[in-house]
């Protein structure tokens, strides 16, 4: 059963740890800011991911081919996960844009199927956002590209942890993000702060999403069992 208040106060402290060694921290960050090498930031979340729950602190920043390639598969995964939505969200966006340029039955058509198409996109995206971390940890945890796209498993496991739960959970992440992006628009400073704590908040994020995968494995060992009833007693001896 997940306690959402107990995962994001243990994802918190754990994440705060990542300060206690601010030259990794200042590698992490220089990382953050340099296109295609900051997959090894991404790769490093995982890497905290995988030692999620055994592990109580940041792990040494090493390996980075190895880190390089993890996040490398994290980006894919978020590509695959939306390149339907997008497939359909950008043609609508086009469709939109031609209107003005058609006779009015042929834009009234095309007003149309862009506004289905959109529609349809979005409520992909919606789902795809809420199978993709799952699904990542899925990959991470049993380290196989294709366990991200393991739906019944990555079902399985949101429906053990509960969809309303889940689902507050997912709120929560976008309530923190949102505040980190209001940080940033603080004048003069707001964008080094957040720089600073940028690979702090994937830290968080990725420990909290495998406290949540860890909740959804853990089925009572009661569950889906029946209860085996105990043996006859023996006979009484005259």
């Amino acid at each position: 059963m997940l306690d959402l208040g107990k995962n994001l106060n243990d994802a918190f402290q754990y994440a705060q740890k990542l300060f206690s060694d601010l030259g990794r921290l200042l590698i992490l960050v220089i990382l953050s800011i340099i296109p295609i090498l900051n997959f090894i930031v991404v790769g490093y979340a995982a890497k905290v991911a995988s030692e999620t729950p055994e592990g109580n602190a940041p792990p040494q920043l090493t390996g980075y081919a190895s880190l390089f390639i993890e996040g490398l598969k994290v980006v894919v995964v978020g590509i695959v996960y939306m390149i339907i939505p997008l497939i359909l969200i950008g043609p609508s966006i086009i469709g939109f844009m031609s209107i003005p340029m058609l006779p009015a039955a042929p834009g009234l058509f095309v007003g149309g199927l862009a506004l289905i198409a959109l529609f349809a996109g979005i409520i992909l995206a919606i789902l795809a956002s809420i199978l993709f971390y799952m699904g990542v940890m899925n990959m991470i945890k049993k380290n196989s590209f294709g366990k991200a796209f393991a739906f019944g498993e990555i079902l399985e496991i949101i429906r053990n942890v509960g969809w309303g739960m889940y689902i507050l959970w997912i709120i929560a992440l976008i309530i923190i993000v949102a505040i980190v992006g209001l940080i940033s628009a603080i004048p003069v400073v707001g964008w080094l702060i957040s720089l600073i704590i940028s690979p702090a908040v994937s830290v968080f994020i990725f420990r909290s999403a495998a406290l949540v995968y860890s909740a959804g494995r853990s089925i009572p060992a009661t569950e889906g069992t029946a209860a085996v009833p105990p043996p006859p007693a023996p006979p009484a001896t005259q």
